[in-house]
């Protein structure tokens, strides 16, 4: 797809038009980390909420909504009007998912058909919005029958996630419906967690502690971060429970040598450093996401060794010095914070993670030689499939003499044939996957 508006974008956008804009954009490949900061801007202040409710919500019921539309076109919009094919997503999400009234959510998306410079196409989307408000009860049936309409899930992801957990399927796909909650991570280098939670008290934000990090806090409403107690002295920082996991299990002891292999943007780099007066050598392949660990170490008044290296190339930049303990959260395929980020059932594709799987042992080997014997090496990810997790950890000890795995025994999760699988919860953390591996003398 290209941009329907060529290189000539207006300067300011209605909220819908905007949504219409990222879904589109989401349609042609882009996520909507690429597509959001151009955007937002755009929209009024007052209105941006609106623009990322649509936008996020309208990506998380595609699967569903776009089920919906081709039932209710009698034709399907051509290649160059594939923007209008999203902004009749983002009107039929005002209906069906948020339940605005018809009358008012119906005519705002119509007239965005003139906004967009395709007033030929207003007939079209009031007639399918009109019908669907007549019609609901008949068209919405039929949907909720297959789990991947019902749930809003690509086919191939519903297959593997049943295939490879028949009793907890069904309530990973309702959790990557949820919204996520906002959870913070304290810093006990500053204070303690209760004293933080007395500061968040004092300035009447409702919260409470988490259940399995030591460090971390529930906000009961999302709010803007920055305007948090201590935010900008580096109190806290904003990570998910599942990840805060990392820093506890890996549990390196003052004054070793540790490498974060896989940094960027540096949530669990910072952690490490919070919790144990380590050197750390926080190592990523993007220069530009590897700014971000800069940021977070900066704000939060540590200091840590970074460097762009790839760790799948030793040769380019490791010498020879092993480290104490690894941290290895290796690029996946992010199915287990599909909430956070819909557009992942968008645009992952099956073949994605076989690719995936590769990457991974490529990383898990080149990592494992630059550990020192006696030390560990923390094999994490934010996806729930198996192929990327636990088979990959049973074949890699199976093929090397000195791993030996580490028996997580622990509250969160569940035990698998290796490590421990979290699935994303209501009201709490993240689908995540630990395994801690051991290098024998």
């Amino acid at each position: 797809m290209t941009s329907p508006y060529g290189n000539k974008q207006p300067s300011a956008l209605s909220p819908r038009h905007a949504a219409a804009l990222a879904v589109y954009s989401v349609m042609a490949g882009q996520s909507l980390n690429q597509v959001l900061p151009a955007l937002e801007p755009r929209v009024s202040a007052d209105d941006r909420g609106f623009f990322r409710d649509l936008s996020l919500g309208s990506c998380r019921w595609f699967f569903r909504l776009n089920a919906l539309t081709k039932i209710l076109l009698k034709h399907p919009f051509q290649e160059e009007d594939q923007d209008l094919h999203a902004l009749l997503i983002v009107g039929l999400y005002q209906l069906l998912i948020q339940g605005k009234a018809p009358h008012a959510a119906v005519h705002a998306t119509v007239d965005v058909c003139e906004e967009m410079g395709k007033g030929y196409a207003k007939s079209v989307v009031n007639a399918c919005l009109r019908r669907y408000g007549r019609e609901y009860e008949n068209l919405l049936p039929p949907l909720d029958d297959n789990p991947v309409t019902a749930t809003s899930h690509p086919k191939w992801l519903v297959k593997l996630l049943t295939k490879a957990w028949p009793d907890q399927w069904q309530a990973i796909l309702d959790g990557n419906n949820e919204r996520a909650p906002l959870c913070l991570r304290v810093n006990q280098r500053q204070l303690s967690r209760e004293d933080y939670l007395v500061l968040l008290a004092e300035a009447d934000i409702d919260a409470h502690c988490g259940v399995y990090s030591e460090d971390a806090i529930y906000l009961t409403e999302s709010c803007d971060v920055t305007q948090l107690p201590g935010f900008d002295q580096g109190f806290v920082s904003v990570q998910d429970e599942a990840a805060q996991l990392a820093a506890q299990l890996l549990a390196p002891a003052d004054g070793t040598r540790v490498l974060d292999a896989c940094a960027a943007p540096g949530g669990k780099t910072c952690h490490l450093m919070e919790r144990a007066d380590i050197r750390l050598l926080a190592a990523d392949a993007d220069a530009e996401r590897l700014k971000r660990v800069d940021e977070n170490l900066q704000r939060l008044g540590l200091v840590a060794d970074v460097v762009c290296a790839d760790v799948s190339q030793p040769g380019d930049w490791w010498g020879s010095e092993q480290f104490d303990a690894i941290l290895l959260d290796v690029p996946c395929s992010a199915t287990g914070v599909i909430r956070r980020h819909p557009d992942i059932r968008m645009l992952r594709r099956r073949e994605d993670i076989d690719a995936l799987v590769e990457v991974q042992q490529t990383l898990l080997t080149q990592a494992w030689a630059m550990l020192k014997p006696g030390g560990r090496l923390l094999y994490a990810t934010c996806s729930v499939l198996p192929q990327e997790n636990s088979d990959q950890i049973v074949k890699f000890v199976d093929g090397h003499d000195d791993a030996e795995l580490v028996t997580l025994d622990k509250p969160w999760g569940i035990a698998c044939n290796a490590g421990r699988q979290m699935f994303p919860t209501a009201g709490g953390h993240d689908g995540f996957y630990y395994a801690l591996l051991s290098k024998q003398q």
